[in-house]
């Protein structure tokens, strides 16, 4: 993949963003903004270095993979035609992925 592909957000996964951050605003309105900086940061940085995250574990054959950032998990996958990182879900560690989340972003 060239460098500097760009990062793609999916409807789905910014909703998921939102509602964290809406969720953590409740009782901490300056964790939420903290949360929020730190997502955008890290998700920035896969433009450079796309596949240095793992797999997901439930789906390990599927391509996707995860950022880890505390306990919250970012899917996503790498395109190549055309070129860019596609950002699938934004979900708090303990919430298990779907039968078929894998299968169903292929």
């Amino acid at each position: 993949m060239p460098k500097r592909a760009p990062v793609v957000w999916t409807r789905p996964a910014l909703d998921s963003l939102l509602d964290i951050a809406r969720h953590i605003r409740m009782d901490k309105p300056s964790a939420a903004r903290r949360f929020a900086a730190t997502v955008k940061s890290k998700v920035t940085s896969l433009q450079d270095f796309p596949d240095s995250w793992r797999l997901v574990p439930e789906f390990p054959s599927s391509g996707l993979l995860e950022l880890l950032i505390g306990d919250y998990r970012v899917i996503y996958r790498v395109l190549t035609s055309p070129a860019r990182i596609q950002i699938l879900t934004v979900r708090h560690g303990s919430r298990l992925l779907g039968a078929g989340f894998g299968e169903e972003h292929e």
